[in-house]
Formats: structure tokens, C-alpha cells, sequence
């Protein structure tokens, strides 16, 4: 008895095969085998900076493979790091305006306060609060996108998301009021 065929089988399995496919059928792109390891390895993403014009971007519907696709997402990454640098001042903004407005009011709020007194102390659902959640979560999530768009390693995208924050910033942080900055999240 031959161990060749025994040996065949050793080998195919060490290179995630099946032992009755031959080592040339497994590359051939959308024929080979999910279970061969072979089809996700084509479709990982580079882990190294590179300058590429063939790209997915976040969602598979985001895909560009000509250099006019890379422009148009470019233009759309940089304005959503513009934006996000913006929605970050807007929430500072709200929040010194509404901190302000109470400092106001302790001054003028007496210490017996009748249930029908229009003035009130904030609470966990006033209008003010709520709108700071609801934009909190847009700012997560754009901050986490762009990380995400930054981690495809394509130098032209990191460079849109660079230079969006930094035309972000010089367009709304010459007025920050803040040294320290609690809600950072990403970058």
C-alpha cells in the first residue's frame, strides 16, 4: 500500500483544502470553497499604508475602483471630519450656554420654592440634556467611523480625514472655552 495518497491528504489539510482539490483550484477567486480559507484571504484589507484607487469604505455599498471615486470619497470623508470637529464645538457651545443659564438662576431661585415657580434646576430629561445625548451619540459615532475610515490605511483617505479636522478645528476651535476636552473620543 502507497502512503503517497495518505501524504497528499496531510499536506491539503495543513493548506486548509480539501484533499480532493489540487492546490491551483483553490485561487481562483469566487470558485474557491468558503471553507478553504483562500476567498477571505483575498478579500482582506491591507494592513500597511498604501496609496490605492480600489477601496471599500465602511459599508460594501462605499466601493470605489477608479481615481474619480477616490475624489468624490475624499470630498465626503473631509466634510464629515469638518462636521465632526464642528458638532464637537456645537456641543460645547450648548453646554457653557446652558451651565451659564443655571449659574443665573441659582443666584435668583429662593430657598422656598413653590411648586408653581417657573423656574427650575435641569433634571435628566429636560429638553437641554436630552438634545446633548442625542448629539453625543452622532459624535460617537462619526468619531468611530472616521477611526474606522483611517484604519483602511489608504493614505489618500487618512489624509482627508486629517485634513477635514484640521480645517474643522481652525473653522470652529479658535473660540474653545475649554483647556481640557471631556468629550474626545477618537481622536
Amino acid at each position: 500500500m502507497s502512503h503517497d495518497h495518505h501524504n497528499h491528504n496531510h499536506q491539503a489539510i495543513e493548506n486548509h483544502q480539501h484533499p480532493t482539490e489540487s492546490s491551483d483550484s483553490c485561487c481562483s477567486g469566487s470558485e474557491a470553497p468558503a471553507s478553504s480559507g483562500q476567498h477571505m484571504m483575498h478579500h482582506m484589507m491591507s494592513m500597511s499604508f498604501h496609496f490605492g484607487t480600489n477601496e471599500t469604505v465602511l459599508f460594501d455599498w462605499w466601493t470605489f475602483s477608479t481615481t474619480s471615486g477616490l475624489v468624490y470619497s475624499m470630498i465626503g470623508i473631509f466634510l464629515m471630519a469638518t462636521l465632526y470637529e464642528g458638532l464637537k464645538y456645537f456641543r460645547e457651545y450648548l453646554f457653557w450656554k446652558s451651565y451659564n443659564a443655571i449659574q443665573y438662576r441659582s443666584v435668583q431661585i429662593p430657598l422656598e420654592k413653590g411648586p408653581n415657580d417657573p423656574v427650575s434646576q435641569p433634571t435628566m430629561f429636560s429638553l437641554t440634556h436630552l438634545l446633548q445625548t442625542f448629539l453625543h451619540i452622532v459624535q460617537i459615532s462619526i468619531s468611530y467611523l472616521l477611526m474606522l475610515i483611517f484604519m483602511t490605511y489608504n493614505v489618500w483617505l487618512c489624509l482627508a480625514v486629517l485634513f477635514g479636522a484640521t480645517l474643522g478645528y481652525f473653522l470652529f476651535g479658535w473660540k474653545k472655552s475649554v483647556v481640557v476636552d471631556v468629550t474626545e473620543h477618537c481622536h
